[in-house]
């Protein structure tokens, strides 16, 4: 039987929760021309609900072209362009072979390649070999009104992780290139989303910077414990299994609501399951979850100093004047300077968050991991 909870994959269908009116407001922005950055921390859907919204918009309006990039693995200036370009193309021809000339007139520079993903439905990408120039970078931006014009569509380019780009050398000139020529695209929205906060919110709040409001920002939210209650407890039963409403609750207390463990408890609990969930069942599918999940945790951690160790472990113990003299002997957390740096640090790589005057863990497994192991 195939396990009614799904993670490790963007989530589909009867495995997509809820998110009507985030699903509704990115739709109206983005077939408004409306540029879009979408911001959460890792795992929350962001990607689900952007390929949720694609599907829909491309169903309801057959002039509609997604385009998606995963700008993650991307490391230098000249792959950006040779992606960006090759996946512009591929979504705007995606069913015509003939579509490889078409688009030659589009990139005087480059010699697209066509390729064929599957010979039955005659889907098809492009690649490209070039060294791109100067021109050919503006060129390369300009290409989705180009093709927009010319072939009476709206493209939408959706970039995944796109605060990785800041790690590329050449940022700050690519950046100030893309803003100029997107800017000026009448046939094109942009829907720009990513994990890290603050790089995120560097690059899209900071007045000082190119992409200062391009767009609406938008602060992707939880989804509600009412509406993951109800999937849980539908998709026990839909299998021929059960799960009391409470045992549904503490599987979103424990997680915080967060998507992807919430998925993850569901199906080691469920998979454990011959008839109805127990207390034995859940606690033992909570340990399981923590110990998948720890290897990944030691490798984060090991990557730490000590102070910035000793700052979780204070965080842990629900410290948060991390400057006063007796949390600062009680956690050997350095002086002043340090804990203003690891303090930064920590929030910047999403280990912690302040909420009010209090700090937390943004991670709630990674929390529950953490205590276990250094809680002395």
């Amino acid at each position: 039987m195939k396990a009614p909870f799904q993670f490790g994959s963007l989530a589909e269908k009867e495995n997509f929760i809820d998110r009507i009116e985030d699903r509704a407001l990115l739709k109206q922005l983005l077939m408004s021309g409306i540029h879009v950055m979408l911001i959460s921390p890792r795992r929350w859907g962001k990607s689900s609900l952007v390929k949720a919204v694609g599907e829909e918009l491309k169903a309801e309006n057959k002039n509609v072209r997604v385009c998606y990039i995963d700008a993650f693995s991307i490391s230098t200036e000249n792959e950006f362009y040779r992606v960006f370009a090759s996946r512009v193309m591929s979504c705007a021809a995606s069913r015509f072979k003939k579509g490889v000339e078409e688009m030659k007139k589009f990139l005087t520079g480059a010699v697209p390649q066509l390729v064929i993903r599957d010979k039955v439905t005659e889907f098809v990408t492009f690649d490209l070999r070039f060294q791109p120039q100067e021109k050919d970078k503006l060129e390369i931006l300009e290409l989705p009104e180009k093709i927009a014009l010319a072939k009476g569509l709206r493209i939408i380019v959706c970039i995944d992780e796109f605060q990785q780009l800041a790690n590329i050398p050449q940022y700050p000139d690519m950046e100030g290139k893309m803003r100029s020529v997107w800017q000026q695209q009448h046939n094109v929205s942009y829907c720009l989303y990513g994990s890290k906060r603050h790089m995120m919110t560097e690059i899209f709040n900071d007045s000082t910077k190119p992409f200062y409001r391009f767009g609406q920002v938008i602060w992707l939210k939880k989804i509600e414990e009412r509406y993951w209650v109800e999937f849980i407890t539908n998709a026990f039963e839909r299998t021929g299994k059960s799960i009391s409403t409470e045992f549904a609750k503490r599987i979103c207390e424990v997680t915080q609501c967060h998507s992807w463990y919430v998925q993850q408890l569901s199906f080691f609990i469920w998979n454990s399951t011959d008839t109805e969930v127990t207390e034995e069942i859940f606690n033992r599918s909570l340990q399981r979850l923590i110990d998948t999940n720890a290897p990944m945790f030691q490798n984060d951690v090991e990557q730490l100093t000590a102070s910035q160790k000793a700052m979780l472990r204070a965080v842990n113990d629900g410290r948060y004047q991390f400057a006063a003299d007796q949390t600062k002997r009680l956690y050997a957390m350095g002086n002043a300077n340090t804990i203003a740096r690891n303090k930064r640090i920590l929030q910047d790589k999403d280990y912690i968050e302040q909420r009010g005057q209090r700090f937390e863990f943004v991670d709630p497994i990674f929390r529950l991991w953490f205590n276990q192991e250094y809680n002395n």
